[in-house]
């Protein structure tokens, strides 16, 4: 069995994990970055036509990390939102005030992908290991081990990032709260007649919400990405029909945002459903991203809670006063990124349940907070700049 000693040992390859390596190999670890599939092979890897939503909090971290002068030619840029209550009548407009800063950014999932695992290969003190599925975990107090069929890679620090379904916390045994949703989630990118002009739309149906998020497209088209939650035998009825028929129903719902539908590009089905671990932390080891928290997509801000645990970690890897692993730097992280994820795991899960609700007094009040909302300057910003992250 071959031995590995690295300071940082991160599990999972995907897009927080390899932030997370970006975020330590910059600041000069040793890291060793290791995924049970080839997520190297072109072939095998890149499969998820799925959209990134980065907020301007998250932009500017990965500029600090030089990554985003490589992302920002395929980041379609959203300088307005526009919320829906069932119809246009009842809406709100978001829009920043700030020239310099954008409310966000749609990257297409393998893009963004492909982008940092080249990047990453540029760094001298990280390893990448694939095809290596770790089956035993060994915490200690000084060090960290995880072991392979034919590796034991030891480490001052463990980070797992490897998704909803994580092996490290199966194995660890760290509990989870899980709910799982009625609805799925369809994700189609198609493309349009009408510009959309940098406009990102949110729509509230009682069946679930619908977003439309525009996307960059190299040959110029009208390029979209749309996220519709719904029932799950809805959506297969619908899938299951011919292109025609599904892009003539699509129009009837969106036809007025986006014109005719020209073309679809791919569309895929996702199980919905919610969870945050008991705790973010163990010794030696801590999660981010979805192996820590996943919240209902309602909000768009799942991704970038997500890099807000690893811009926590990037804070406290920099003071060099803690030890990197030390139960003083895990209750550390613990402490900054447990909250806002826990807020939002509640937040999300009470807007879906007032959106869904069909009764009239409720639909009554949610017109009612639309059109003050909407009327309201000071509101609408603070709600920009939390959607931001600035």
């Amino acid at each position: 069995m071959k031995e590995i000693e690295t300071d940082v040992l991160i599990v999972g390859s995907g897009l927080v994990g390899l932030v997370a390596a970006h975020s330590l190999s910059n600041l000069k670890y040793k890291v060793a970055l290791v995924d049970k599939k080839n997520f190297l092979d072109p072939k095998t890897a890149f499969k998820d036509t799925r959209t990134v939503a980065v907020s301007e909090g998250s932009k500017i971290f990965l500029e600090t990390l030089s990554l985003w002068k490589y992302l920002e030619p395929y980041a379609e840029p959203i300088k307005k939102i526009e919320v829906h209550n069932r119809s246009s009548k009842n809406k709100i407009l978001f829009n920043n005030e700030d020239r310099n800063k954008k409310l966000g950014y749609v990257i297409e999932n393998k893009q963004f992908s492909k982008i940092l695992i080249n990047r990453l290969k540029k760094f001298k003190n990280t390893k990448i290991l694939y095809d290596l599925d770790i089956t035993k975990v060994f915490l200690e107090n000084k060090i960290s081990s995880a072991q392979s069929k034919n590796y034991r890679i030891n480490s001052k620090l463990i980070i797992s990032a490897d998704g909803k379904n994580s092996n490290i916390k199966k194995i660890i045994g760290n509990k989870t709260f899980k709910k799982k949703y009625s609805e799925d989630a369809l994700v189609m990118n198609f493309v349009h007649e009408k510009k959309l002009n940098n406009t990102a739309y949110e729509i509230f149906y009682k069946s679930g919400p619908l977003a439309i998020l525009p996307m960059y497209s190299p040959n110029d088209f009208n390029q979209s990405t749309l996220i519709w939650s719904n029932s799950g035998k809805f959506l297969k009825k619908l899938l299951a029909c011919d292109h025609n028929f599904i892009k003539s129903f699509i129009e009837e719902k969106i036809g007025d945002i986006v014109g005719k539908i020209i073309k679809i590009n791919s569309q895929q089905m996702f199980p919905l459903s919610a969870h945050i671990n008991d705790s973010f932390i163990n010794k030696r080891l801590v999660y981010v991203g979805d192996s820590a928290h996943s919240i209902h997509p309602i909000a768009g801000q799942g991704w970038n809670l997500g890099v807000g645990d690893v811009k926590n970690l990037h804070k406290l890897c920099k003071n060099t006063n803690i030890d990197i692993g030390s139960d003083l730097f895990c209750k550390k992280y613990n402490e900054t990124s447990y909250n806002k994820a826990f807020q939002l795991f509640q937040i999300t899960d009470q807007l879906n349940k007032h959106f869904k609700n069909n009764n009239r007094p409720s639909r009554f009040f949610s017109n009612i907070g639309f059109r003050f909302i909407e009327n309201r300057k000071k509101i609408k910003n603070e709600i920009t700049k939390y959607a931001m992250g600035v």
